[in-house]
C-alpha cells in the first residue's frame, strides 16, 4: 500500500518507521521540519517537499494520514488537503484533535 504521511514527530516518525520496516508499505512523507523529513527517508521513505509534492507522488486514490496537534496547524493541513486533492482520496486524521472537529470536516 501506498500512504502519505504528514507530521513526523514521535508518533508520525514511529509509525512511519513501521510501515517502512515491514516492506509492504511505500510511505511517502512531509513535515515542516526538513530534518525529520530526512531522517525517515534515510530509513526508507520518500521525502516531499511540500503537501503539493507529497500528492504529486502519490497514486490515485490517494491515502494521507495526518498526525500533527490539535488546532489550527490540523485545520489549516486538511482544508489544503480537501481543495489539493479528488474524489475518492482519503484524509485521515490520526492525531489528538476534538473529534468534533473531524465529524465537521467530513
Amino acid at each position: 500500500m501506498q500512504i502519505g504521511l504528514i507530521g513526523l514527530g514521535r508518533m508520525g516518525g514511529n509509525i512511519t518507521r513501521r510501515l517502512v520496516a515491514k516492506g509492504k508499505h511505500h510511505v511517502v512523507v512531509w513535515d515542516k521540519d526538513a530534518k525529520a523529513i530526512q531522517s525517515l527517508a534515510s530509513d526508507g521513505a520518500t521525502a516531499s517537499t511540500s503537501i503539493t509534492d507529497m500528492i504529486g507522488k502519490l497514486k490515485v486514490p490517494r491515502v494521507i494520514w495526518v498526525m500533527l496537534p490539535a488546532g489550527k496547524i490540523t485545520e489549516d493541513t486538511v482544508t489544503t488537503l480537501g481543495q489539493s486533492l479528488q474524489a475518492g482520496d482519503t484524509i485521515i486524521d490520526g492525531g489528538n484533535t476534538f473529534w468534533q472537529d473531524d465529524v465537521r470536516r467530513a
